[in-house]
């Protein structure tokens, strides 16, 4: 038995999938695990209602991100040759900055409408940080892309733990020196602009890119991957306003305390889910491509990959679903139990959220994005209706919640299914 286990070992330490992934946990992991661990002081130094706002700007950021690059940077892994994917690069930066600027402008042109909206009205002139925060996390996010494709796992690491030292000290930092609405904020804005700048300097140092400004070839890489914007923007712009969905809810119609109930429950279970999920979704997203061009088998990736994201993930979220209102009293203060009185709610999605994330690039090599924004629609649409209901029929926020899950877990139950179902067709060299 001893000899099974010890050979069933070295086989996953000589896979270079788990190599790969391995490198990209190991930073994930002091990333996510940093803002965990100083959560507990922090929700003794902010309210409520500070927290509450920062998790709306947070998830605003999380949309505008994706709109900014028009999702342009998902093609830099798809091209055989080097030639395209620089271009490809220098076509996503100039879409992040041509974009952050014209969503500053938009800012500020309807801040005289979208003012009214914000209750907490001491953290109204920090919405004209957003396009900051969204160009940042922009610039990470193409230049994250090329990296994967040059296999420099490590550099991603380090700019991902980079911007989680910085925006946890400066968020203690500014916290203990009484700057109690800002400094949540100009803590995430801290670390989003040191890695990007890291990855900046990696891009330039460890990597042959250079900027050429090859104008006809971006025209035409644009026209080739004309899907990215058409059809990807559209989809993870749904996906990301649908899962973002509660914080604006729940602060418009329960209050921003709820919010920060919400939010904080939400982010503690997504910190395991985005420190596996991201890492092998990077990973799985390179590997399931090469699969496309060679005529690989897709379907068996995608199948081991689901038994391998269930073995990591059963136990944790299990122990989340039976403890958590006693583990976020325990942590937090007996101020958030109702954050995790919340997170039971939400554990079945999530739990099925995270099954399906790494594999959700399946859509993109595969070319099924028509598809997709149908299907992400109609999610979004249900959604919406669910959480009025909660809220207009029943009055009360953790039925609202409860409904807003249930949702979750048929539509990713059938993802699932769609997702092994498409990876068994024959599969043919899209671009």
């Amino acid at each position: 038995m001893v000899g099974i286990l010890k050979n069933k070992f070295h086989q996953i330490v000589e896979d270079t999938f788990w190599k790969n992934v391995a490198t990209l946990f190991s930073g994930s992991a002091i990333a996510q695990a940093l803002p965990i661990l100083i959560f507990p002081i922090l929700t003794r130094i902010y309210s409520k209602e500070a927290l509450g706002f920062y998790f709306v700007f947070v998830g605003i950021g999380m949309i505008s991100q994706i709109i900014v690059s028009l999702q342009y940077e998902l093609a830099i892994l798809l091209p055989k040759n080097n030639k395209d994917s620089n271009a490809m690069v220098e076509l996503s930066l100039l879409l992040v900055f041509a974009n952050s600027l014209i969503l500053l402008f938009l800012i500020m042109l309807l801040s005289p409408l979208i003012t009214p909206f914000i209750k907490q009205k001491e953290f109204i002139s920090f919405i004209y940080w957003i396009p900051l925060s969204t160009f940042l996390l922009g610039v990470f996010n193409v230049i994250s892309h090329y990296l994967n494709r040059e296999t420099l796992y490590k550099s991603i690491a380090i700019g991902k733990i980079s911007k989680s030292i910085m925006f946890s000290i400066v968020q203690l930092t500014l916290g203990f020196l009484g700057y109690l609405k800002a400094g949540l904020i100009a803590g995430l804005l801290a670390g989003q602009a040191l890695s990007a700048l890291y990855l900046l300097y990696c891009l330039f140092k460890k990597t042959t890119f250079r900027f050429q400004w090859n104008w006809n070839l971006m025209r035409h890489l644009a026209k080739v991957y004309k899907d990215m914007p058409l059809f990807n923007t559209t989809i993870s712009f749904l996906s990301a306003l649908s899962n973002q969905l509660p914080v604006f809810f729940l602060s418009r119609y329960y209050g921003a305390s709820a919010s920060g109930d919400y939010g904080l429950a939400n982010r503690v279970v997504l910190t395991p889910m985005e420190l596996v999920g991201s890492s092998v979704g990077q990973v799985f997203f390179q590997e399931a491509a090469h699969l496309v061009n060679t005529k690989g088998n897709l379907h068996q990736l995608v199948k081991v990959t689901y038994l391998r994201l269930f073995k990591i993930a059963v136990i944790p979220f299990l122990l989340l679903l039976l403890f958590a209102p006693w583990l976020f009293s325990l942590f937090f203060s007996a101020e958030y139990i109702s954050s995790g009185q919340i997170t039971q709610l939400l554990i079945p999605w999530l739990f099925l959220n995270f099954l399906n994330s790494p594999v959700s690039y399946l859509f993109d090599v595969l070319n099924k994005q028509r598809f997709m924004t149908i299907l992400f629609t109609v999610y979004l649409m249900v959604r919406i209706a669910g959480l009025l209901i909660g809220y207009f029929v029943f009055q009360n926020i953790f039925i609202t919640i409860a409904i807003y899950s249930a949702i979750g877990v048929v539509f990713n139950s059938y993802i699932i299914y769609y997702y092994l179902k498409i990876s068994k067709a024959p599969l043919e060299s899209i671009y």
